[in-house]
C-alpha cells in the first residue's frame, strides 16, 4: 500500500492512498490525473556553437525573454544563426536579445541543422559569441521521436511499447531532477532525431501507453536500457557507480541471443585510444595493454586497467567506453590483446547493460510476453501507473 503522501513526479505531484486506484488495462494503475496536462520537456539541441542553421516552413512568431512579440513571418528559407556585438543574428536580421522563442504556426515545421523539431525552440546567448538552442516539447511528441530512433519500427508492438515506457519514465526522472535548470535533457543521452525519428506505428504504440511510467516504493527512477546486454544485465552500482535498487540490479536475460551485436570484435589503434584519453585529461602514452577489473554478473567490468610506459592507470570501464567511442568498443564486456600498435577487444553486448536490454524486448515480445511482463522482468519490482 502507498504511504500517505508520497512524491512522485515532483513535490508538488503526490500519489495518496486515500485515493482509489484501477487497473486502467495490463497491471496500470490509474489513481485518476495526477498532472493537469501533458508535461513539456525541455531538450538541449545545440550547445555552444558560434553557427547552427535554421529554417521555418511555416508561419511563425519570435518574442524576447519577456514573451513580446519582436518578429513574425510567412516562412523562413534556411540561414545561419550567430551572436555578434551582444545580439543574435538569424541570417541578415539582427536582434539586440540575449535570448529569442520561435514558435511556428504548424507543429513540426521548425529546422535545426537539417533536423525538424516539434514544439517551439529557444536561442539562448552564451559566452564568447555563442549560443546554444532548447527545445520545448510536449514529452509524448518527443518520447516518439526516442523511440523511433532508438528501436526499428517494425519490431514487435509489444517491444515498442516497453521501450515507450522506458523512455518516458528516464525523462520524467531528468525533469524533476532538473527542473530548475536551463534544460531538462542533452542529445548526449538519448538517441532523439526530431521528427525524422517518429512513424505511424511508433506513434500508435506511444499512444497506447501515454501517461505511464514505472516507478518503485511510489519514486520514479532512471529507466536505463540499452541495445544488448549479452545474457545478463548489470547493477547500477556496478556501471554507474549510483546507489543500487531492484529494477537496476541486474536480470538474467535469454532473449538477446539473436542479436548482431551479442559477439564482436574490433581492432582498435593504440595511437587513437591514447589520443582520445589525452584529450579527457587522462595522460597515457605507449599503451601496451587495457584489461577489465572487477567484472559484474553479465561480464561487464566496472573499471578498466590501462597498462602503459609509466606504469598503469584505472578508469571507470564505462567512461572508457565512451571516449574510445560506443560504435568501436560496443560494451565494457570484453577480453583483449596486444597485436604491435593495436589491441584487439572481443566481447558480448552492446552498450551499459543497466536496466531494459532492447534486443531481450524485442525476443521477449516475439515469445508472447506482454509489455507490461517486459518492463517488470527487466525492472523487477515496479509499478506501472498512469499519471496523466
Amino acid at each position: 500500500m502507498l504511504a500517505a503522501i508520497v512524491p512522485v513526479i515532483s513535490a508538488g505531484v503526490p500519489l495518496s492512498c486515500q485515493r482509489g486506484a484501477t487497473v486502467v488495462r495490463e497491471e496500470v494503475l490509474d489513481y485518476g490525473p495526477l498532472l493537469d496536462k501533458t508535461p513539456i520537456v525541455r531538450v538541449l539541441l545545440v550547445n555552444d556553437k558560434r553557427e547552427a542553421q535554421l529554417a521555418i516552413h511555416s508561419c511563425y512568431q519570435i518574442t524576447g525573454s519577456l514573451m513580446n512579440i519582436i518578429d513574425q513571418g510567412q516562412g523562413l528559407q534556411r540561414c545561419t544563426i550567430s551572436v555578434s556585438n551582444g545580439g543574435i543574428m538569424i541570417g541578415n536580421k539582427r536582434y539586440n536579445n540575449s535570448e529569442l522563442r520561435i514558435a511556428g504556426q504548424q507543429d513540426g515545421e521548425i529546422e535545426v541543422n537539417n533536423q525538424r523539431y516539434r514544439g517551439e525552440i529557444r536561442i539562448v546567448q552564451q559566452f564568447h559569441n555563442k549560443f546554444s538552442i532548447i527545445g520545448e516539447i510536449d514529452i509524448e511528441d518527443f518520447v516518439s521521436g526516442v523511440v523511433g530512433s532508438e528501436m526499428p519500427s517494425s519490431w514487435e508492438e509489444d517491444a515498442l511499447c516497453a521501450q515507450s515506457v522506458a523512455v518516458r519514465t528516464y525523462v520524467m526522472y531528468k525533469k524533476k531532477r532538473r527542473r530548475d535548470e536551463v534544460y531538462h535533457l542533452d542529445m548526449q543521452e538519448l538517441a532523439y532525431k526530431g521528427v525524422a525519428g517518429e512513424t505511424p506505428r511508433v506513434n500508435k504504440m506511444v499512444q497506447e501507453t501515454k501517461g505511464v511510467v514505472m516507478v518503485y516504493n511510489w519514486n520514479i527512477f532512471p529507466a536505463y536500457f540499452h541495445s544488448t546486454c549479452g545474457g545478463h544485465t548489470e547493477d547500477v552500482s556496478h556501471v554507474f557507480g549510483k546507489d543500487s535498487m531492484p529494477p537496476l540490479s541486474g536480470v538474467v536475460c535469454n532473449y538477446c541471443n539473436d542479436s548482431k551485436h551479442s559477439y564482436w570484435s574490433k581492432d582498435i589503434r593504440k595511437a587513437e585510444i591514447e589520443k582520445k584519453l589525452q584529450e579527457a585529461n587522462v595522460p597515457v602514452s605507449n599503451i601496451s595493454a587495457v584489461k577489465i577489473v572487477n567484472p559484474g554478473a553479465g561480464n561487464h567490468g566496472s573499471k578498466v586497467e590501462i597498462t602503459y610506459d609509466k606504469g598503469s592507470k584505472e578508469m571507470n570501464a564505462n567512461d572508457f567506453r565512451l571516449l574510445v567511442g560506443p560504435n568501436y568498443l560496443h560494451s565494457t564486456a570484453f577480453d583483449s590483446r596486444s597485436n604491435g600498435k593495436s589491441i584487439t577487444f572481443s566481447g558480448t553486448g552492446w552498450g551499459h547493460a543497466v536496466g531494459l536490454c532492447q534486443y531481450g524486448a524485442q525476443g521477449m515480445a516475439q515469445k508472447g510476453f506482454s509489455w507490461t511482463a517486459i518492463l517488470k522482468h527487466y525492472y523487477p519490482k515496479i509499478e506501472l501507473v498512469r499519471v496523466y
